[in-house]
């Protein structure tokens, strides 16, 4: 299948429409409801329909009342959502006749789209093939007069914490156990993973989000119209605040790590995990209670930490260590695949602190004894024109990794007898060249001070 050219789908497609939104309550849920239409210009409109709802596990809640005056909210998240839809054929013009927009909001948007589409962009080589550029990637244009209502300033407590199944979110769930009866876990199109992790940390309830897509994209994918990553980070954050009000808490409290500012292309801004960002948090949080509500706060309890400290402290916890996944290609069968790069950074960042009989039980094999994995750990340690397109660690981390693997596992051994990837590691890196990670950056967290006395005793 070819791809559609980007120049003639702008042509083709000019202007994507935000037309409107709707919620309520059905059946026992919140309901969300989202209409757009991709504009022909000899070619048929296309109109699609999303939704997302919401739904209680082990609870119940006065959904009704805590909906009422959430417009605002409700219209951002199917802003959000948009991308989805919009990055079929990039129209030129994203026109919002359900809300409004101020320029500096059009402009923050523009930010979002042209970061969080930074792989997409990459990948189909817009950059190149177009010129594409964070000022002519999209125009946002609205049709509506500004509303003068205030912003709702909530009274709100506790902490939802997004769960999805990976080592991360059991980091925080194990540094938040003793605060349980204040937390709310958050799950959205889950996958097996992240029950199980709700489940093994004690946990009955759950509120669970479900995303419903309109199969008309995904026909349109099939048929060359342009696909890739879209943020899904900045996806769950707008709808994580809805779960939030809705639930009643205060705290979105999330498990991206230091480790996600690092650009996933050298020498450019192109970054896979853009909106798990510290840039992407403080810029949420900034827009969120300026423009659309106050009383929420979103924050990554794990700012401070690289993987290579949350992958010390999730070794420690192996109640989880049988049922906890970051596949993704083995989601859907709740496995790992054992083939891709993220299945190798967790092996390879988890090495220096389980024994290899623990790892192989996770994983099934030893993974560094998989030489078709070379290409995947050269770019892992930064030897390659990109880092995987994953949410992997730093180069200096992997590295670091790598080494203490070694010197924990092998050192005592002969190279000759090494696994493929380890021998490939020596060859290419020198040992003494590896120094430590640098300390914490002051101030590039936004942990609120109710979280700074457990964190000084946790770490």
């Amino acid at each position: 299948m070819n791809r559609k050219d980007y120049k003639e789908l702008q042509r083709a497609y000019p202007r994507f429409l935000y037309e409107s939104f709707g919620f309520g309550v059905e059946d026992g849920e919140a309901v969300c409801r989202f209409r757009y239409r991709i504009e022909g210009a000899g070619e048929p409109d296309v109109v699609f329909n999303h939704r997302i709802s919401y739904g209680f596990q082990g609870e119940g809640e006065e959904l009704e009342r805590r909906l009422s005056g959430m417009e605002g909210l409700v219209f951002h998240i199917g802003l959000m959502e948009s991308i989805n839809y919009w990055k079929t054929t990039c129209s030129r013009e994203f026109r919002v006749q359900c809300g409004h927009l101020s320029p500096e909001q059009a402009l923050w948007w523009k930010k979002l789209f042209y970061h969080g589409l930074g792989e997409f962009i990459y990948l189909n080589g817009l950059h190149k093939e177009a010129g594409v550029d964070q000022e002519n990637f999209v125009e946002f244009v609205s049709d509506r007069e500004a509303d003068v209502r205030e912003v709702p300033v909530l009274a709100l407590s506790g902490n939802l914490i997004p769960v999805g199944g990976g080592k991360d979110s059991v980091v925080t769930l194990e540094l938040l156990k003793d605060r349980k009866e204040e937390n709310l876990c958050f799950v959205m199109n889950p996958p097996q993973a992240a029950f199980d992790c709700i489940r093994v940390a004690g946990y009955e309830g759950w509120l669970l989000a479900r995303r419903t897509f309109d199969r008309k994209m995904l026909d349109m994918n099939s048929q060359g119209f342009l696909n890739g990553h879209v943020p899904y980070s900045a996806i769950l954050a707008w709808a994580s605040v809805l779960g939030a009000v809705l639930a009643g808490k205060r705290h979105i409290t999330l498990s991206n790590e230091k480790s996600a500012n690092e650009p996933s292309v050298p020498g450019t801004d192109f970054n896979h995990q853009y909106s798990k960002s510290f840039d992407f948090e403080w810029d949420f949080n900034r827009y969120l209670h300026r423009h659309v509500l106050e009383g929420v706060e979103y924050f990554s309890l794990l700012r401070r930490m690289y993987e290579l400290e949350i992958a010390r402290r999730f070794a420690a916890h192996t109640a989880y260590h049988g049922v906890f996944r970051s596949c993704n290609r083995g989601k859907g069968s709740n496995s790992w695949c054992g083939h891709c790069p993220k299945c190798l950074f967790v092996f390879i960042i988890l090495g220096p602190w389980m024994s290899l009989e623990e790892l192989h039980g996770i994983f099934g094999k030893d993974l560094l004894a998989d030489e078709s994995l070379s290409k995947e750990l050269l770019e892992l340690l930064g030897l390659g024109e990109t880092k995987p397109f994953e949410c992997v660690g730093t180069v200096a981390e992997v590295r670091l990794a790598m080494k203490r693997l070694y010197l924990r596992h092998y050192r005592d051994g002969e190279r000759k007898g090494l696994p493929a990837l380890m021998a490939l590691f020596l060859e290419r890196m020198e040992l003494d060249a590896i120094g430590e990670l640098p300390g914490e950056a002051a101030g590039e967290d936004l942990i609120p001070p109710y979280f700074e006395e457990l964190l000084k005793k946790e770490l």
